[in-house]
């Protein structure tokens, strides 16, 4: 638990704000928080805020990128390969749920040297059923982000792979030289 003194005098309290410094810095030394604020008031009338903190380090060769912990890992390998290995370190492939999350872990991929033409493997495979998008663990997949004419593999190409910032449909046992694969715990 953290104590942070806010102010003497909070009229609006439930609305008073933590110092956004303090704020900045646990989340820049942290790879996951969670800050679940209580206020009170105490006998001299100072309002204090009770931060739950429950911090997570990313671990070397790991980078913090939108509130997950991300590696990229090179090889020639398959979409269920890259899973499996992963899953054998505590992890698992890469799960992109919205287009903030797409653009930061593209931000991450172009930040590692990854070449535009270097595809990445992703978690994301229509295999069970042409047209629906499920995660590894079966959950269907609300968001895509697949570009222009994609998906438009039918049923030869059901894995998620992405490509120069552009999401595409790609066959699942592709693992020629130029491809890598990321991470996400």
């Amino acid at each position: 638990m953290i104590l942070v003194q806010l102010t003497q005098n909070c009229p609006n309290a439930p609305f008073c704000t933590i110092n956004p410094i303090l704020l900045y810095i646990l989340q820049k030394t942290t790879s996951t928080i969670l800050l679940i604020y209580y206020l009170f008031k105490n006998s001299v009338g100072f309002y204090f805020f009770v931060l739950r903190c429950e911090f997570q380090v990313c671990g070397v060769g790991w980078t913090r990128v939108y509130g997950s912990c991300y590696r990229l890992l090179f090889g020639s390998v398959t979409q269920s390969t890259a899973q499996a290995n992963y899953l054998a370190i505590g992890a698992s492939l890469a799960l992109v749920t919205s287009a903030e999350k797409h653009a930061a872990v593209q931000d991450f991929i172009q930040s590692e040297g990854i070449s535009p033409l270097h595809g990445v493997w992703v978690d994301g495979s229509d295999a069970a059923e042409e047209g629906v998008w499920r995660t590894a663990a079966g959950d269907v997949m609300s968001y895509l982000g697949f570009t222009g004419v994609e998906p438009n593999g039918g049923s030869s190409e059901n894995c998620i792979l992405l490509e120069g910032g552009s999401v595409y449909d790609d066959g699942c046992d592709r693992d020629f030289k130029n491809l890598a694969s990321l991470c996400e715990h």
